[in-house]
């Protein structure tokens, strides 16, 4: 068995997907799989460590695009951003069906190549859907609405993009807790990636640690007011957590601590 060691990125999955692909050691004696996923050398194995090439990426996604359809590949697209392990070799396999039968393998959701691809994508695209509503922006002294957050799966690309069109007209930075990297939008301009920093390290560098006291007089007023509309005897915790899950409230003000007011 060869394995393909690729990055953690889009351009990685697809890089190893091609060089696994056109190896000619056959499907079933090649595996792709993500660098920081393996645990140990299995025995037997030989492993390929696979340079990211943006140009093989963009001929796997031409390929998707062209013979499969835009519709099959935002499939594929939201399984490179699952936060489950082993999506690099589930892709792999599920392409290889794709193009040997063609867009309509995706009728066959119980198929051991398609159902965990259907499963990925679909757990993906729901919580994107979650973080368009869920997600909370709180603005700093300086100005700067600072948002935190902490998705299972890869999504501060695409809300990005989103608040991006929403607000062109402020500043504004996403900072993503689990994986340590921040979206960063300056007014008028298109935002741009961060990698590999921590919050404290990220607010000091925005000159700024603390809420202002508008901000802070916002949140007061908020949490005062899911008080005074909540009916205690109606009280219904577990329709709560269905409509709004407990962990999306890790970082909205309305549950996090009280916030004081300066008299």
């Amino acid at each position: 068995m060869t394995i393909f060691v690729c990055e953690d990125t889009m351009d990685g999955i697809f890089t190893g997907i091609y060089d696994a692909w056109s190896s000619r050691l056959g499907h079933r004696n090649v595996r792709v799989e993500i660098e920081k996923e393996i645990t140990g050398p299995e025995l037997f194995c030989e492993y390929r460590k696979i340079e990211t090439d943006r140009q093989k990426a963009f001929k796997v996604v031409d390929s998707i695009e062209k013979k499969l359809g835009h519709e099959f590949f935002e499939i594929v697209y939201y399984s490179v951003l699952s936060g489950k392990e082993g999506r690099a070799d589930d892709i792999y396999r599920f392409l290889l069906l794709a193009f040997s039968v063609g867009s309509g393998c995706l009728e066959q959701l119980s198929h051991p190549y398609v159902h965990p691809i259907f499963e990925r994508s679909r757990n993906a695209k729901r919580e994107y859907q979650h973080y368009q509503g869920f997600l909370r922006f709180s603005e700093l002294s300086n100005g700067i609405l600072f948002s935190e957050i902490r998705p299972v799966n890869d999504l501060l690309v695409l809300l990005g993009e989103h608040f991006n069109d929403r607000f062109p007209e402020e500043n504004w930075i996403i900072y993503e807790a689990g994986r340590r990297k921040a979206a960063l939008h300056k007014k008028g301009t298109p935002f741009v990636m961060l990698e590999l920093l921590g919050k404290e390290e990220l607010l000091e560098k925005l000159g700024s640690q603390e809420f202002s006291e508008r901000e802070k007089n916002l949140q007061c007023l908020w949490k005062d007011f899911i008080d005074a509309i909540g009916i205690q005897e109606r009280k219904n915790e577990k329709l709560q957590q269905q409509m709004l899950p407990l962990r999306f409230r890790e970082f909205m003000q309305e549950y996090s601590n009280p916030v004081k007011q300066k008299d």
